[in-house]
C-alpha cells in the first residue's frame, strides 16, 4: 500500500509540472493485464475504413495537406510527449477503461526501462486534461474509429471511437498512433518492395489511398524497415470492392492488420520520432 500511495504522490506531481511544460521524469507502471480477451478488432468490415477520413480514419485541420507515411514532416510531436486528453463524452465506464488500458499499454511499450524496477520512464505520456490544457485530444463515440494526425497548435484535436467496432485494444493503439504524429504503413515510399497492391480489387473511389509519399519531402525516414506487423498496417482487404485482396504481402506467410499491440519497430520509431532513449 505504501508503495502504491508512493507511486500516486509522483504521478501527480508529475501532471502538475507536465501542466507548466516543464521536462519531467514520469514513471510508467506495468499495464494492467486485459482479461475481457479484446485484442484485434474482429474480422469483418473495419470501422476504421468508413470514417469518413483521409485513407479512411485520418482526420487533418482545414487546409492541411494530408502527408502518408510513417511520421509526419514538420513540427507535429506533442510537446515534451505530453498528450492531455478529455473523454468526458465516453459515458461506458468499460470504454473508458478500455481506452485507459490501450494507454498505458502504449505508454509502457515505448517507455524505457529501468534497471531492477518494473516500472519504466515515460517517453510518451497521455493524461487527463487540466484547465489550464489549451491544446488537448477530445476523445469521443462517433461513427467508425478515427484520430486527428499529430498535433496542431490551436486546433481542438479528436479522436472518435464507435461503440460497436472500436473498442479493441488494437484499434485503440492504432488511433493513438495517429495522435502521435504516425501514418499508415501501407503508404510508405518503399512500399511496393513488400507488397503487391491489386488496385483492380479497389472501389474506384477509393484508389487514392494507395497512393505514396516520398521521404523527406511528405515523410520522415527513420531508417527502420518495412514492418508487417505493424499495428498501422490495414488488412489485405482495405477497402476492396468485391471481397477480394488489395494488399498482398510479397514475403510468403505475412500477415497484415492483425496486430494487437504496438510491434517492435513501432515502438522504435515513436522512441525516435520523440527523441527518447531505447
Amino acid at each position: 500500500m505504501a508503495a502504491a500511495t508512493t507511486l500516486f504522490v509522483l504521478l501527480v506531481s508529475c501532471v502538475i509540472l507536465t501542466i507548466y511544460g516543464l521536462p519531467v521524469d514520469v514513471l510508467i507502471p506495468p499495464p494492467q493485464v486485459e482479461t475481457n480477451g479484446d485484442g484485434a478488432a474482429p474480422k469483418g468490415l473495419n470501422p476504421q475504413l468508413i470514417a469518413g477520413g483521409f485513407e479512411g480514419d485520418m482526420m487533418f485541420p482545414d487546409g492541411a495537406d494530408p502527408a502518408r507515411g510513417v511520421a509526419i514532416i514538420g513540427k507535429r510531436q506533442w510537446p515534451n510527449g505530453v498528450i492531455p486528453y478529455d473523454m468526458s463524452a465516453i459515458t461506458n465506464v468499460q470504454d473508458q477503461q478500455k481506452i485507459t488500458n490501450a494507454m498505458n499499454t502504449l505508454m509502457y511499450a515505448v517507455g524505457t526501462p529501468i534497471a531492477d524496477s518494473q516500472s519504466r520512464t515515460a517517453c510518451v505520456f497521455f493524461r487527463p486534461r487540466q484547465p489550464s490544457d489549451k491544446d488537448y485530444i477530445s476523445i469521443r463515440y462517433g461513427s467508425g474509429c478515427s484520430a486527428n494526425v499529430g498535433y496542431t497548435q490551436g486546433f481542438q484535436s479528436k479522436v472518435t471511437l464507435q461503440q460497436n467496432g472500436c473498442f479493441y485494444t488494437g484499434t485503440i493503439q492504432h488511433e493513438l498512433m495517429h495522435v502521435l504524429g504516425f501514418f499508415h504503413e501501407q503508404s510508405r515510399p518503399d512500399r511496393d518492395n513488400y507488397l503487391q497492391i491489386n488496385l483492380q480489387n479497389v472501389r474506384p473511389d477509393m484508389t487514392h489511398n494507395f497512393e505514396k509519399y516520398a521521404w523527406g519531402s511528405s515523410v520522415y525516414n527513420q531508417g527502420t524497415p518495412y514492418d508487417y506487423k505493424s499495428v498501422m498496417h490495414y488488412e489485405t482487404t482495405a477497402f476492396s470492392m468485391n471481397g477480394k485482396p488489395t494488399m498482398v504481402p510479397r514475403q510468403a506467410g505475412a500477415t497484415i492488420g492483425r496486430a494487437e499491440m504496438l510491434s517492435a519497430l513501432d515502438i522504435a520509431e515513436v522512441r525516435h520520432f520523440y527523441g527518447c532513449k531505447a
